[in-house]
């Protein structure tokens, strides 16, 4: 039966990889870097302190007790102008709850998988949401870019680092934000997703849990060892930019080589054990470096933020009342 289930779930993984490669880059990103890599020691040096941002809301419907529409503010790292602003969808409530932030995966180009899994849940428990949009994704895509986050990840390492920071900078900001009206808030991460609110939890502590599903861990690692990353790894090996090169530069963007500030207790990590997409040993990596919190690996690929969504949803829901319960 395991290995029914690892067939299964290998199966389609590959299948849902090859679709999604049918859309790769048809120019080299590659850019030359001018900069040297940053220290782990320079984290608080790579990574800006943050201010409150000033968020413009703009209400486009009312439903059961709702105001649903769109917000932005301006982003505080110079990125390029599509990215401008953080933007993002929100749900609130005119009455006090609980927030609920939620970041979406790589390459999405919607926040659907976002919403079958968690927006029913959290709406018929009064929550807020906000759909955080990540840099060169949905809405902050340019023109010219040929799908959802090419731009984000990919051999253009000097514009992927730029970008990780612009996303966890506008992440802290909302988080600021949030926690200054003085509402608990619950941040949740899919995929690429997981990745941004794990670098988050490591600079920031204006929240009150974390909630990583499937989860990216080292990027490098990723773009050297698994399908997904392998037109970028082509596109880095043409220009003679070696792994280790790779690894010296993105380190100042893995969450595995810092200590998240939240307490473990607050953290939850799922993952699937047969994830072509992010690989296991990449997962368990991150969660021995934290120091083992609470986690849940899935008989499931990748493809489990689909097939596992109830799963999901019952255990990500089980974990916020455990912590609501907690601090009562």
């Amino acid at each position: 039966m395991i290995l029914l289930n690892k067939f299964f779930s290998e199966l389609i993984d590959y299948y849902a990889l090859n679709k999604l490669h049918r859309k790769k880059s048809i120019e080299s990103q590659f850019c030359e870097i001018v900069s040297s890599p940053c220290s782990i020691d320079e984290l608080n040096v790579f990574y800006p302190s943050v201010q409150i941002p000033s968020i413009e809301f703009t209400t486009e419907m009312q439903q059961n007790n709702y105001n649903i529409g769109k917000y932005k503010f301006i982003s505080q790292i110079n990125g390029e102008l599509c990215n401008k602003y953080s933007i993002g969808k929100f749900y609130k409530t005119n009455t006090n709850s609980v927030n609920i932030v939620l970041v979406h995966g790589w390459r999405m180009d919607s926040t659907e998988k976002l919403e079958n899994i968690f927006q029913n849940n959290f709406l018929n428990k009064g929550y807020n949401i906000y759909y955080f949009t990540l840099p060169f994704h949905l809405d902050r895509t340019p023109n010219e870019s040929l799908y959802s986050g090419e731009y984000l990840i990919s051999a253009n390492v000097e514009r992927m680092l730029i970008s990780i920071k612009q996303a966890v900078t506008d992440l802290r900001a909302l988080l600021l934000w949030l926690k200054n009206k003085g509402n608990k808030t619950i941040l949740i991460g899919v995929s690429l997703g997981g990745f941004i609110t794990n670098l988050t939890s490591i600079l920031e502590d204006k929240f009150d849990a974390l909630i990583s599903v499937f989860y990216a861990n080292d990027i490098a690692f990723t773009i050297w060892n698994t399908i997904p990353g392998k037109h970028i790894k082509e596109d880095l090996k043409n220009n003679s930019f070696t792994y280790e090169k790779l690894k010296e530069y993105l380190k100042i963007i893995n969450p595995s080589n810092f200590k998240s500030i939240l307490p473990k207790e607050r953290i939850l990590l799922l993952s699937g054990v047969y994830d072509k997409y992010v690989l296991n040993e990449d997962s368990e990596k991150l969660w021995n470096a934290w120091e083992n919190p609470r986690r849940i690996v899935y008989s499931c690929g990748h493809a489990g933020i689909v097939l596992y969504k109830n799963r999901i949803a019952k255990d990500t829901n089980s974990f916020i009342k455990d912590i609501l319960v907690q601090d009562v």
